[in-house]
C-alpha cells in the first residue's frame, strides 16, 4: 500500500527543506522575542533516546486477489519478537515563545521464525503446517509538525500541534528453504493533530505530556488511524543539558483494499525512554 509514492515523498522532503531554509533567517530574528521569564525559553532542542519497546502486539493480513486470507499475530502465530530497543531522535526549533517546528524519527526492525502449527495464507502464498516460516517487519516513522503555544507562563506551557507522520511498514515471509516467499509494504503520510503540556516543577525538574491522533480515509481504498501518548520527566543541568525518562503508548491501524495491496496492519506497543539532550 503506497498512499504516498516515492516520487511524492522526495517532493515532500524537498518542499519541507526549502520551507525551513527560508524560515530560518527570519526565525533567528523572531527568536530574540522570547521572554526570559517564561518556562522552556530555549530556541533549539536536540535529544537522543534509548527507546525500549515492549509487548508489541502486531497483527498482519495480506489478502489474495480473490480476497482470501486471514489476520495473524506476529508474535503468537509467526514467532516474532514482541520487544526491541532502538535509538530515537527528537528535536525542535522555536521561532518565538508561541511557535516552533518539531521533528521525530525512529526505525524498528523485528524478526520471527516459527514451525507453523496452522496453515498461513499471505497474499497468493499458502504456507503449510510443519514448515518453518521466517518473517521480518521493518517499521519507520518520520514526524514533522508545527506547534502553537496558546498559553506560556513562567511555569506552564500548553500547546496544540498539526503535522504529518510518514509511517512505513515493510514485511517479508519466506520458508526456511526459500521455496516460497511473500512480501508487502505499506506507506502512508498521516495528518496528525495533538496537544502538549510542559510544567516546570522546579527550575531543574519538569514534567511533559503529549498526545497525538489522526483518522484518515481515501476513496474507500485506504483507511488508517494512529494514537500516540507520551509522558516524561526531565532534569536540566549546566543550563544547556538535560536527561530524563518517560513512558509511551502507540497504536496504529492501517487497512487497504486496492489493486496494489489488500490487507491490514494493527500494531500497538508501549515503550520506555531514557534520554539525554541539549538546548540553547
Amino acid at each position: 500500500m503506497n498512499i504516498l509514492n516515492h516520487g511524492s515523498m522526495r517532493l515532500f522532503a524537498a518542499v519541507v527543506t526549502l520551507a525551513i531554509s527560508c524560515l530560518l533567517p527570519s526565525a533567528s530574528v523572531l527568536a530574540a522575542d522570547i521572554a526570559d521569564d517564561v518556562a522552556f525559553p530555549e530556541k533549539f532542542m536536540l535529544r537522543l533516546s534509548y527507546y525500549n519497546i515492549d509487548r508489541a502486539d502486531t497483527r498482519i493480513s495480506v489478502f489474495s486477489n480473490e480476497g482470501l486470507g486471514a489476520a495473524y499475530s506476529f508474535a503468537n502465530d509467526l514467532g516474532g519478537d514482541d520487544s526491541a530497543t532502538v535509538p530515537r531522535i527528537d528535536m525542535y526549533y522555536r521561532f518565538n515563545e508561541r511557535h516552533r517546528i518539531e521533528f521525530t524519527t525512529f526505525t524498528l526492525n523485528r524478526d520471527g521464525s516459527q514451525v507453523l502449527k496452522l496453515e498461513v495464507d499471505l497474499g497468493d502464498e499458502t504456507f503449510s503446517i510443519g514448515e518453518t516460516l521466517n518473517s521480518k517487519i521493518e517499521y519507520d516513522l518520520y514526524g514533522l509538525g508545527y506547534s502553537y503555544s496558546f498559553f506560556h507562563s513562567d511555569r506552564v506551557e500548553l500547546g496544540i500541534s498539526v503535522g504529518l507522520n510518514v509511517t512505513q511498514y515493510d514485511f517479508k515471509f519466506t520458508t526456511k528453504d526459500g521455496s516460497q516467499r511473500s512480501e508487502g509494504d505499506a506507506t502512508a503520510p498521516l495528518p496528525m493533530f495533538g496537544l502538549s503540556m510542559g510544567y516546570a516543577i522546579t527550575p531543574n525538574w519538569s514534567l511533559h505530556y503529549v498526545t497525538e491522533a489522526f483518522l484518515i480515509e481515501v476513496d474507500d481504498a485506504y483507511r488508517g488511524s494512529f494514537v500516540n501518548s507520551e509522558v516524561n520527566f526531565q532534569y536540566r543541568f549546566l543550563d544547556n543539558y538535560h536527561v530524563g525518562a518517560g513512558f509511551t503508548h502507540v497504536s496504529t491501524d492501517l487497512e487497504a483494499d486496492s489493486r496494489d495491496w489488500k490487507g491490514g496492519i494493527t500494531d500497538s506497543h508501549r515503550g520506555y525512554l531514557l534520554f539525554a539532550g541539549f538546548q540553547f
